[in-house]
């Protein structure tokens, strides 16, 4: 369609241009008199003010009629076409839109599409997480929109915007805006709205982390900081920053972390790490245990299980379906 217009306003711009030098060539016009009289006949307009005498310009007025009224009807034309096509396309683009936001639910509200929060999407969508972007810059939008990702068109600092979201709804936000200080105002607007909603949140300048954390956020993190330690260790120990981003981000392993609570009830409860089944009957290995403040690393074969406990298990895919069979009794089985 835009081809089409183009190629029509330049016959339209060559119709004026040959119509204003053969008024000028048969009646001895002035210029400003000859575009004038140009686009009176293009037009079809046709005020009478100026005469024609001559033969020869009653004939290429006759000429000029009939090509120029017909290049300036189909300019007119696919003008319209393209202003109602588009319009129509907008109202049926954002129905389609706030269709697919009312049907969120347990989803990512990612704030900002920039160099950051395009990244963030991208992982998303490899995980499978259903997530909607919030982005101001109309371009960003587009091109997320064209992408296939759910946007919405607004300011991620105002209430509107994350209702809009469904942030009721939201198991977590996650703040990438280029400002801290907008961080620090989404952040505080997000636990307003939902207080138990998991915000993560990102920062440019260590003085920022504080102001953050008082906000509510459950994470903060720095592009930077995480860019500069990853470069780092890619110079000291290279083969082994290399197996762990193989292990993390190449998805022909199928190898994954899962976060494992142990709620009241769960068989595992008052069970050894040896005695639970987990390795000898999955395979998984468990690499931490998260109880209340503490983090035990590396946990030996003898310790304990309890009520409450937040088991982080790494393993094959099938090993993770195997122990999520083992631990049918469990509530909360979150992959990441």
């Amino acid at each position: 369609m835009e081809k089409r217009i183009r190629l029509a306003f330049a016959a339209l711009l060559i119709t004026l241009i040959v119509g204003t030098v053969g008024l000028i060539l048969t009646e001895h016009l002035s210029l400003a008199q000859a575009i004038y009289l140009t686009v009176q006949t293009v037009t079809t307009v046709g005020y009478g003010d100026i005469e024609v005498y001559s033969n020869s310009g009653h004939v290429f007025l006759v000429f000029l009629m009939l090509s120029g009224v017909a290049v300036m009807l189909y300019f007119a034309g696919l003008m319209m076409t393209f202003l109602i096509e588009g319009q129509l396309a907008g109202v049926y683009g954002r129905r389609k839109m706030n269709k697919k936001i009312i049907q969120l639910q347990d989803h990512i509200i990612v704030c900002g599409a920039g160099r950051v929060g395009r990244q963030v999407l991208y992982r998303l969508r490899k995980e499978g997480a259903s997530c909607v972007v919030v982005e101001q810059k109309e371009d960003l939008a587009n091109q997320l929109i064209e992408e296939g990702f759910i946007v919405i068109h607004s300011d991620a600092t105002h209430d509107e915007t994350l209702k809009k979201a469904r942030i009721e709804k939201a198991k977590g936000l996650i703040t990438a805006l280029p400002e801290d200080s907008l961080n620090v105002f989404v952040t505080l607007t997000a636990k307003g709205l939902n207080p138990g909603i998991n915000v993560v949140a990102r920062m440019d300048h260590l003085e920022s982390e504080k102001k953050l954390m008082r906000a509510g956020a459950d994470k903060v993190i720095s592009p930077a900081i995480l860019g500069g330690w990853r470069m780092a260790m890619s110079i000291l120990k290279p083969i082994s920053v290399d197996y762990i981003e193989t292990v993390i981000h190449d998805h022909n392993i199928e190898m994954e972390m899962v976060e494992l609570r142990v709620d009241q009830g769960s068989c595992l409860v008052g069970k050894t790490l040896s005695t639970s089944g987990i390795k000898q009957q999955t395979g998984a290995m468990v690499l931490a245990i998260l109880r209340e403040n503490q983090v035990i690393s590396n946990p030996g074969a003898n310790e304990e299980i309890l009520q409450g406990d937040l088991l982080i298990v790494l393993g094959l895919r099938e090993q993770l379906h195997r122990l999520e069979d083992v631990a049918a009794n469990l509530s909360k089985l979150q992959s990441y």
